[in-house]
């Protein structure tokens, strides 16, 4: 009887006695293609390093590829073109390096420290180092007052009524009585007029600044989104009812019916300063990244409530300085002796502002008193600052150009009429916070970062938090105007209660002139819960405030109203260290903006499942029919595999769990062109669209004798430069736990291979993604590279190979076919011929014929040295094996045998 067999690719499933004739038990060398068994080329060298060096990164452009290396015996980075000359780029030193990826000209290398950024300059400059992070700008903002005032003009109304009043000190006082309802709107109609036109004409309209408002910055990146907002600073222009109608003094015939008074206030210029220049020289080395610091205000947060009504006279002695109102600036227009009275940015009253200005000669006494204009009631002024969210845009300040001198902002008079059609401010999203990924994923010109730890901030600088003052001047009738003129420090120690834990932080503190108020504090964290302020002054007061949740930004702040801090408590808080203030974001993925790997919007974080992201692919492959063009991210988790659609906006949304085969290994996610693959405990899994399937089932048996078990096998191993003891083949599944892939494009192949020290496989199978077999090859890789479309790999030697590239060298190549039946199960035939068919040179193929009649106990029967086994016969056995010792050329082949054969002992079962 004849019989032609055709060879099949590996495989373990069924077992031996029902396995399909043909299928083969070991392909070394070989893969099974075009209905063929073709060799495998040695793939071509790129660069061979040498000994402690491998490739973790190619970094490639359309005018440039860079392969970036780590030099194992020194922990360094390098870089090199063409493998001849390298140049340093980073010592990795007693960090954890993770992972190196980038995007356009950026290199980004991941570490147990966090992201270390590096830009390419060009050839002449090559790559600049940036750092691990774009460093903070503390910046402080102050206010330059001038006291102005308009001419007197003079009311008339109907008479008042008053009495007379006791002081605490035995003193009396006139207290004029609230207007009657006519009196009211008498009065009312004359001044409002003038107070809307001061406000107008010497604010609004020339770009001064009259009512308290709050300041905020951020870097401009190059691509326009901002980043690093700072804290909102609550500049305090005036904490009374602005401006101020002062009266001089009340008269009339037959009663008071007749006041002359003027319109009084505060005109406010902004300025800034850097707070440390050694801060500043660490961010311009990022201007290529960050092009300005841009400013942003709200709008006034109006004290004077122009649809009221005026009340009554106020006399000094009944309304104080405290009601007067104060302003924290320096007061440019000061009259009095400046060499007296130095000028400083400090808290100072209305009062004494106005005496300074106009009365120089007497300071130790204040005006006759003020109008009651109609304003907002205390609450309503505490609940405005508490809800302020929307900051507009002022001015930007490209980065060469900022300084630690004190810098008015140039504001055009008519700019703050339209304020609120400016730039509104976006709002800010944990920038502050220290990122610390394991693994990092680019797609579509953005990296998707996962496995995260977050270090929490430390806190903004205090300096940056409040108000700037560098002094306390004040008029003493008993002692010199410097006598409190000193800085004292404040910091701010930050309570935050997230993921169970709770975090201390503490911010670099902030100099400050003496009586300093705190009136407001933010810290950008809606978690936050308390603050513990530190005012140093000879000695420590600590003071205790409560941090309420933002309703509107991502925060929490501190605002009591206008006076001073007063709960205080004995102890400073112990500050967390870094480990303590790092928490886990183990499912979550943060995607970055296009082309901008530094900004990771909050509109590009997703939270996949309850468990662990292990790792992130893609696949161009709609989810289901009718959804092309849409490319999910896979995110594949220890709950099994989730997919994100990509949305309008280039983010993710609509996640859902397509599996539940959970990967093994984050370094086994393999990225072909319409699929995904990857290991789990199932063996090797292909996902595509939202289907998976196992491609390596049929390995996942068990052969009832190993191929290395054959007798003389080490002879068989020989042709291959191999031996029994240097070839061990594991067990399939224990080979996929510990393994990786590399998808060669060119050839349409992936190659899974072991590099396990454990282990030590100098094996590696291939599956054919056009025949969906598997053959196996012999292999010395350590490493691979993702360099789609070419198949890089790092072999143990340190040689670069590219596997999409054959090289001339033709590995030698061994068939081991599994039991062959013949169509004949468990019947005893003689075989008397067997010739191998192809497309090969007489003398390429050799072949060995082994026997057996229980699967286990094989013998050899007869052998030659080409491809045809004749003229022998002899014992009848139950199955035979084919071995042949192949040394093909590219273009060569082998596709099967013809066999022939007699059943023997056929009349009973055996």
């Amino acid at each position: 009887m004849n019989k032609e067999i055709k060879y099949n690719g590996l495989s373990t499933v069924p077992p031996d006695n029902t396995c399909q004739d043909g299928d083969s038990a070991m392909l070394l060398n070989l893969i099974p293609e075009d209905s063929a068994l073709k060799p495998m080329s040695a793939p071509k060298m790129v660069f061979n390093l040498g000994e402690n060096h491998s490739v973790v990164y190619v970094h490639k452009a359309t005018t440039y590829t860079h392969y970036i290396i780590i030099n194992t015996a020194n922990k360094k980075l390098l870089w090199t073109i063409d493998g001849s000359n390298f140049t340093d780029l980073y010592s990795i030193g007693d960090k954890e390096l993770y992972q190196v990826v980038g995007v356009g000209n950026t290199l980004i290398v991941l570490t147990d420290a966090g992201m270390f950024y590096f830009l390419w300059k060009g050839d002449t400059s090559g790559y600049l180092f940036l750092g691990n992070d774009i460093p903070e700008l503390p910046i402080s903002f102050g206010l330059q007052g001038e006291m102005q005032r308009t001419d007197e003009f003079t009311l008339e109304f109907d008479n008042l009524n008053w009495e007379t009043k006791t002081k605490g000190d035995g003193g009396s006082y006139v207290s004029y009585n609230e207007f009657s309802d006519e009196n009211k709107k008498k009065i009312t109609s004359q001044v409002l007029a003038k107070v809307n036109k001061f406000i107008a004409d010497r604010s609004t309209n020339k770009g001064k600044f009259i009512f308290p408002f709050l300041v905020r910055y951020a870097y401009r990146l190059y691509d326009g989104n901002l980043i690093r907002h700072s804290a909102p600073v609550l500049m305090v222009c005036s904490t009374s009812c602005a401006p101020i109608v002062m009266w001089r003094h009340l008269y009339g015939k037959n009663g008071l019916n007749r006041a002359d008074v003027r319109v009084v206030g505060m005109l406010h210029s902004l300025d800034y300063a850097v707070i440390k220049q050694s801060d500043l020289d660490l961010l311009k080395d990022w201007t290529d990244i960050v092009k300005s610091v841009d400013i942003f205000i709200s709008k006034p947060i109006y004290t004077y409530d122009q649809n009221g009504e005026c009340d009554k006279f106020f006399n000094y002695d009944e309304y104080g300085d405290d009601t007067w109102g104060y302003s924290i600036c320096k007061h440019i227009n000061q009259a009095a002796d400046k060499t007296k009275y130095p000028l400083r940015y400090q808290k100072k009253d209305m009062g004494y502002l106005y005496q300074m200005t106009f009365d120089k000669d007497n300071l130790g006494t204040r005006p006759g008193g003020i109008l009651g204009l109609p304003r907002k009631d205390t609450s309503t002024v505490k609940e405005n600052i508490r809800n302020c969210s929307n900051f507009y845009f002022l001015e930007s300040i490209k980065i060469e150009q900022l300084t630690t001198t004190r810098t008015l902002l140039n504001i055009e008079e008519d700019y703050l009429q339209s304020l609120v059609n400016r730039e509104v401010m976006t709002d800010d999203y944990d920038s502050h916070d220290k990122i610390i990924p394991k693994y990092a994923f680019e797609y579509n010109s953005r990296i998707n970062i996962t496995s995260i730890r977050k270090k929490l901030f430390e806190g903004f600088n205090a300096g940056a938090m409040m108000p700037f003052t560098d002094g306390y001047i004040k008029h003493w009738s008993n002692a010199e105007s410097t006598m409190s003129d000193r800085k004292i420090s404040i910091s701010v120690y930050v309570y935050i209660k997230q993921d169970g834990k709770d975090i201390v932080v503490n911010g670099t503190a902030g100099v400050f002139g003496v009586n300093n108020p705190v009136l407001f504090i933010y810290y950008p964290n809606a978690n936050a819960y308390k603050a513990v302020v530190n005012s140093w002054d000879y000695f420590g007061t600590f003071y205790e405030v409560p941090l309420e949740r933002h309703a509107f930004l991502n925060g929490s702040f501190y605002y009591g109203g206008w006076n001073d801090l007063e709960e205080k408590v004995n102890n400073l808080p112990s500050v967390s260290t870094d480990v303590e203030r790092t928490v886990e974001k183990p499912n979550k993925i943060y995607t970055s903006e296009v082309n901008n790997p530094f900004y990771f919007p909050v509109t590009g974080i997703n939270t996949v499942g309850t468990g662990r992201i292990l790792g992130i692919a893609t696949a161009a492959k709609a989810l289901s029919q009718g959804q092309f063009g849409q490319f999910p991210l896979y995110a594949f988790t220890d709950e099994g595999v989730w997919a994100l659609e990509v949305n309008s906006t280039g983010g993710y949304s609509a996640k859902q769990p397509i599996t539940r085969d959970v990967c093994l290994s984050s370094k086994s996610i393999t990225q072909i062109d319409s699929a995904v693959l990857f290991t789990t405990d199932r063996g090797i899994m292909l996902l595509q669209g939202s289907q998976t399937m196992c491609i390596s089932d049929i390995l996942n048996g068990e052969n009832a004798v190993s191929v290395t078990m054959l007798p003389k096998i080490d002879k068989i191993l020989e042709h291959a430069d191999l031996s029994k003891g240097t070839l061990r083949i594991l067990p399939f599944m224990d080979f996929v736990r510990d393994c990786r892939m590399i998808y060669d494009y060119e050839h349409q192949r992936i190659i899974a291979y072991n590099n396990s020290k454990e282990h030590n496989c100098n094996y590696a199978y291939i599956f054919s993604l056009k025949s969906k077999q598997w053959g196996m090859m012999q292999s010395n890789i350590a490493d691979n590279v993702n360099s789609y479309p070419d198949a890089l790999a790092v072999l143990n030697d340190g040689s670069l190979v590219n596997f999409s590239d054959k090289a001339d060298e033709v590995y030698k190549s061994i068939v081991v076919s599994r039991p062959i039946k013949l169509d004949a199960y468990d019947i005893h035939k003689s075989v008397d011929t067997i010739i191998q068919r192809g497309v090969f040179k007489k003398g390429h193929v050799k072949s060995i014929l082994y026997a057996s009649n229980d699967l286990y106990n094989w013998v050899p029967v007869w052998s030659s040295i080409d491809h045809y086994l004749r003229g022998f016969r002899g014992t009848p056995y139950k199955y035979i094996r084919i071995v042949l010792l192949a040394n093909l050329s590219n273009d060569e082949g082998i596709t099967g045998c013809s066999v022939q054969f007699t059943p023997r002992f056929t009349n009973q079962p055996r």
